[in-house]
């Protein structure tokens, strides 16, 4: 008999293991608990908004109770009380230049099963899906993996992230795909961003949507750092909602523009595997997303409880308020961190981490504690993506912390990595303390 072969998708999926896999496993199996392993691996890589975690817990504690309907189906794509709920969300707190309503909506089970919703109804098998780098690091597999889209990284210069300028490389990878007899269909974009934490200026997203207008691309822009924004000062580039622009049909045909928002981030509830699509300018395309959301259903319960939460206006508005408090608190205690010791970091006002690049000499340090390199080599190290890797490695097993290394988000430079600033404050304190111990000392 010959043996029956997986189809051409799931071999492809089966050989991409993310950078970041075997980080998990370490820490599934020595990670760190306070109480019963304080010598293990603090998760200080997953971006999640463990600040506010006690309010939650006594929140949803008193929500909790099970009732008849919760054994029962629910709206797949949302029920209208909590789309809703998400609807006033958005109101009170993204300054749509309309209204949002609840048949704007659709809601899946987290982000992930949305952006492969999206992949799905925008993009047939081979499209390519731009991408600006350094770029969130399971976009790959979420386009990938079952819609075989192509996501496409777009590399540019760290310093023109937040420019105008990084069109032209933008402009270049359609030369270079049209070259190819293929075809760009999707731009993606992430504001506030993921890694960098800095919202987009709006000339940029001005000149993305022209870009994409003039190449006929969906544009996605991804806001699911929205309401973790903790800086507003008169200097630094304010975060502004697409769905506030008025003139939004000025650059680009509003039908082509989805947002995404969710749970995880803003809402510290990355385990509750919510998350919500948004096009008021596309019935078309809610429709066919409404057709897939069977596909991403939640659990009764827990869209009952959400809803719950949610119709609470008075505690989420002051949750937000609080959250925001201590990741200003948080990211001011890493920052002052970072200079203290000469690390290079981007200044960020939004969401729940900080991209840094250790200094060379921890590069140095490393490798030769490790055996790699003799004494008489340390001044001629460099940061490539081996050494990356190297030092990445030494940090979760030897120092015990746990940050996912700059190429796990397409970064084109060696040395930089992610650290997540959004844990409790203990659990900070201990994180920088090994860091500055382990690197340093």
């Amino acid at each position: 008999m010959h043996a029956l072969e997986l189809s051409t998708g799931a071999l492809a999926a089966l050989k991409k293991e993310p950078i970041i896999s075997k980080a998990f496993t370490w820490i599934g199996k020595n990670g760190y608990s306070k109480d019963t392993n304080p010598q293990g691996i603090i998760n200080a890589g997953i971006a999640a908004n463990k600040t506010i975690t006690p309010l939650l817990i006594d929140k949803l504690n008193s929500l909790a109770k099970v009732i008849d309907s919760d054994l029962e189906y629910n709206s797949p794509q949302g029920g209208p009380e909590l789309r809703g709920e998400i609807a006033s969300m958005f109101n009170r707190h993204f300054n749509p230049a309309a209204p949002v309503i609840p048949e704007d909506i659709v809601v899946t089970n987290g982000c992930t099963t949305a952006i492969e919703m999206l992949a799905f109804a925008t993009c047939e098998p081979g499209d390519r899906i731009l991408i600006p780098t350094p770029c969130y690091a399971a976009l790959d597999s979420d386009m990938s993996a079952r819609p075989q889209a192509r996501a496409t990284m777009v590399e540019m210069p760290l310093e023109e992230t937040m420019c105008v300028s990084q069109i032209t490389y933008f402009e270049r990878a359609i030369v270079e795909i049209e070259a190819r007899d293929e075809r760009a269909k999707m731009l993606f974009l992430m504001s506030p961003h993921n890694p960098l934490g800095v919202s987009y200026p709006k000339p940029v997203l001005r000149a993305f949507f022209e870009f994409a207008s003039r190449h006929n691309l969906f544009v996605v822009v991804d806001e699911i750092y929205a309401l973790s924004v903790f800086d507003r000062s008169d200097d630094v580039t304010p975060f502004e909602s697409v769905l506030s622009w008025p003139d939004l049909d000025a650059y680009i045909d509003p039908s082509a523009v989805i947002v995404m928002h969710g749970l995880s981030k803003d809402f510290g509830l990355n385990g509750f595997r919510m998350g919500w699509i948004l096009s008021p300018w596309n019935k078309k395309l809610l429709n066919a997303l409404n057709n897939y959301a069977p596909f991403g259903y939640r659990p009764a319960y827990t869209d009952r409880m959400i809803t719950n939460l949610l119709s609470d206006h008075e505690f989420i508005d002051n949750l937000l308020v609080i959250s925001q408090k201590h990741l200003a608190e948080n990211y001011k205690q890493t920052a002052d961190f970072c200079t203290s010791h000469g690390i290079e970091f981007i200044p960020c006002t939004a969401g729940h981490f900080v991209w840094l690049r250790l200094p060379v000499r921890v590069c140095a340090k490393t490798l030769q504690a490790l055996g790699r390199i003799t004494a008489a080599e340390a001044s001629k190290v460099q940061w490539s993506m081996y050494n990356e890797l190297v030092v990445w490695e030494n940090l979760i097993c030897n120092e015990r912390v746990y940050m996912p290394p700059g190429q796990a988000f397409s970064s084109v430079e060696g040395g930089w990595f992610r650290l997540t600033f959004s844990i409790s404050k203990p659990e900070l304190d201990l994180t920088l303390d090994r860091l500055s111990r382990g690197c340093f000392l």
